[in-house]
């Protein structure tokens, strides 16, 4: 889900909230709101769903990794030990 539709669908449910008789007022407050909003979720420390997942990615391969490593550690304590 791309920043921008997730910034439209907040503020269109946002205007919902507003009565449905002041369609002006409800187009008004999405564009008056849309700066604002758009301004904060800028300012926060957010990352996309892909970079999320390709770090996540990268985190299990580093926990595949380190845990051959740990086991050939221990292999090689093993043959030292005898």
């Amino acid at each position: 889900m791309s920043e921008k539709f997730v910034i439209s669908d907040f503020l269109k449910q946002a205007a919902s909230l507003l009565p449905t008789n002041v369609a002006k007022v409800r187009t008004e407050f999405e564009e008056n709101l849309r700066p604002l909003v758009e301004a904060s979720f800028n300012k926060l420390d957010l990352v996309t769903r892909e970079e999320f997942d390709r770090h996540l990615a990268l985190l299990e391969r580093l926990k595949e990794k380190t845990a051959a490593l740990e086991a050939e550690l221990e292999a090689l304590k093993k043959t030292g030990d005898t």
